[in-house]
């Protein structure tokens, strides 16, 4: 019976505010769902505007260096650099990128967010997605213009090239072949593409830092 009553209660107060919009001449009110709204108005930024402006990069990338050459040649230091020094693959494969182009993240928070990957997720090995793979396509997210649709595509170049130069993508079977020996060769690969793949998109901004002495 309370129950009965609340909804006519609610039913009641709903169809007032309606009056009260039309007496003010405004336009009926529209029940639909938040995603239903925010699809529509989506689609219609889409009809009027390019992929880029609707679906900006999540962080912006900005580097010094001038040529895909040299920002692909300052990853490798990147990648170097963190050698020897207990990083997994996939969290190399991020830290390397973001280090080259930049980010709102600090070096741990970025391993902590990737470190997993590494292994075939958790050190499973035997058929989980090579973790190299796997971090650098994170990076794809963070760093990339375009919708869900477009990322999916730059993140099937990457896969492409491992799987091109590996012959597979999974963990297991790299492993198993050369141990952790060829965890380099993986790592190298997918940052390559992923930056090759972005300064293709234009979304690496080349910006010659000046320095000033004090």
């Amino acid at each position: 019976m309370e129950y009965q009553r609340l909804t006519i209660l609610t039913a009641l107060a709903l169809a007032s505010i309606q009056t009260s919009f039309s007496r003010q001449g405004n336009a009926p009110l529209s029940w639909a769902s938040p995603s239903e709204s925010e699809g529509n108005a989506t689609a219609k930024k889409i009809d009027a505007d390019s992929l880029r402006y609707v679906f900006p990069p999540v962080f912006q990338a900005v580097t010094p260096h001038q040529s895909l050459d040299s920002i692909q040649a300052e990853a490798i230091r990147q990648i170097a650099a963190r050698q020897g020094k207990h990083y997994g693959c996939s969290a190399i494969s991020l830290t390397t990128i973001a280090a080259t182009l930049g980010s709102v993240f600090t070096e741990k928070q970025l391993r902590s967010m990737s470190e997993s990957f590494s292994g075939g997720i958790g050190h499973k090995f035997s058929q989980g997605t090579c973790g190299a793979l796997s971090g650098a396509i994170m990076a794809i997210g963070f760093y990339a213009h375009g919708d869900k649709e477009k990322h999916q595509s730059l993140a099937s170049e990457v896969y492409d090239e491992l799987k091109k130069q590996e012959g597979t993508v999974t963990c297991g079977d790299i492993y198993g072949k050369f141990h952790f020996g060829h965890c380099d060769g993986c790592i190298g690969c997918v940052v390559s593409k992923v930056l090759e793949i972005l300064y293709r998109e234009g979304d690496i901004q080349t910006k010659t830092v000046q320095i000033t002495n004090y």
